[in-house]
């Protein structure tokens, strides 16, 4: 493909960055809020300290505006949130988080600077932004937090050089204290972060198994469907198929009825269909995973997903496999699930179209199967919904919609991934990503 619009892996939706934090969650915007409230208290509560205890030299007019820009800032946020009107609020929420670290450091510089314990807060917004806007973020506002801890020694107060004239060794626990602040801040920020992309990673593979436990009983309850259907609908069938065939052939001689014989045929013809349709269920859905994983090659297993073709379907097949790669596979499931990809690609393709099987072995040891055609392709909204049981791009009576389906199924249930990449007139690719012995797992041959 020169050109896609679209790609979808079937496996599960990306709803994260990973390594860059969520993506405006609403529930972890709310806690800044709730943090951000609180620390409003705490900035209230310090410049109180710092004007009652401390003598502090800020215009208390000054020291209010601040404050009072912070809770209309906070007061924004909140409504943002509530309203779920998150689109690029994390970086609004950001630039606010590393607003409030240098609020907070020149209210502490006002209001008895290191000796005020509400520079503890400063800890604080470190981890508000590992857990809430990721790992940029998070180094953005812990390199302000630890320069504006260091501020408070530079530009130190009258209170912090009186308390150095009357213990002259204080000098040394305050480079301790600046020293054990910046350690503490890069060790919250590396520790803090790994955690949340590690929750958000479990996450993700919560998302993965729940979405392939959904298909897996979606699969069983077509196999028994499957199943039901062929047994309950086989003998009225039949016995629909006898009549058609005797009243067609009792019409044969009667040029006057030649209606009543055409009708004839066409229930013949349905019925056929019907039968077609029955026997695509229950050989698509209940044949694949009876079978037993066995050693073989990947250009064997190709090969028998084109013999499972129509004569005139493998003339349009090009196979480019490698011979010498060993595979411990159930290689009829396999195959089956090839052929699937590789009819829909023939019934996709222009008349004469050829469809491609290509295999090789990844760096980390797996196998990939790329089935590729250059039909009409999909657009996003049917790439959205493909392998939907039922789903089908094909004209009516073409096909069931199950082949997709049932290919991702089984190789999800043998360990791998079905990935489908498409656009509107570019033609479409699937990939099978696939252990090469899927019975002791990607190590099991080296």
């Amino acid at each position: 493909m020169t050109a896609v619009s679209r790609a979808a892996t079937l496996d599960v939706p990306r709803t994260t960055r990973p390594g860059r934090g969520p993506a405006s969650d609403p529930l972890a915007l709310s806690w800044l809020v709730t943090v951000r409230w609180t620390t409003l208290v705490a900035g209230a509560g310090a410049m109180a300290a710092g004007y009652s205890g401390f003598g502090a030299s800020m215009p208390l007019g000054a020291a209010a505006l601040l404050l009072g820009v912070f809770a209309l800032s906070n007061g924004w946020l909140t409504w943002r949130v509530r309203s779920r009107r998150t689109a690029g609020l994390t970086t609004a929420a950001g630039a606010l988080v590393c607003a409030d670290v240098l609020l907070l450091s020149w209210l502490l510089l006002e209001s008895g600077s290191v000796l005020n314990p509400v520079s503890v807060f400063l800890l604080v917004q470190i981890v508000l932004a590992a857990l809430v806007l990721g790992r940029l973020w998070t180094w953005v506002v812990t390199t302000l937090a630890v320069g504006g801890y260091a501020a408070l020694f530079l530009v130190p107060s009258s209170e912090l050089r009186t308390a150095q004239t009357m213990h002259p060794e204080i000098g040394l626990h305050m480079r301790g204290m600046w020293l054990a602040f910046t350690v503490t801040a890069l060790a919250i920020s590396a520790l803090v972060t790994r955690l949340a992309l590690a929750v958000e990673h479990r996450d993700r593979e919560l998302e993965t198994l729940r979405d392939r436990n959904a298909r897996a009983m979606r699969f069983a309850s077509l196999t028994t469907l499957a199943a039901g259907a062929a047994h309950e609908l086989s003998t009225p069938l039949a016995t629909i198929a006898v009549a058609s065939r005797e009243l067609e052939q009792a019409l044969a001689g009667r040029p006057a009825d030649r209606g009543l014989h055409g009708d004839a045929q066409l229930i013949r013809a349905e019925i056929d269909r019907c039968r077609r349709v029955l026997d695509d269920m229950a050989g698509r859905i209940a044949e694949p995973m009876g079978e037993a994983p066995r050693l073989s090659t990947l250009n064997e297993a190709m090969r028998e997903s084109v013999a499972r073709l129509a004569p005139a379907d493998r003339a349009r097949v090009t196979l480019s496999v490698p011979t010498d790669i060993p595979v411990v596979w159930p290689v009829g499931v396999i195959a089956h699930a090839v052929a699937n990809l590789v009819i829909n690609g023939l019934h996709a393709s222009p008349p004469g179209g050829r469809v491609t099987i290509s295999g090789d072995r990844t760096a980390d040891e797996r196998v990939r199967v790329t089935v590729a055609d250059r039909g009409r392709g999909m657009s996003p909204e049917e790439l959205a919904r493909a392998g939907e049981p039922f789903f089908t791009t094909k004209p009516q009576g073409v096909g069931t919609g199950l082949g997709l389906f049932v290919a991702r199924s089984a190789v999800e249930q043998l360990g791998g991934t079905l990935t489908i990449v498409s656009a509107a007139g570019e033609g479409t690719t699937a990939t099978i990503l696939l252990d090469r012995d899927v019975v002791r797992g990607a190590d099991g041959d080296r």
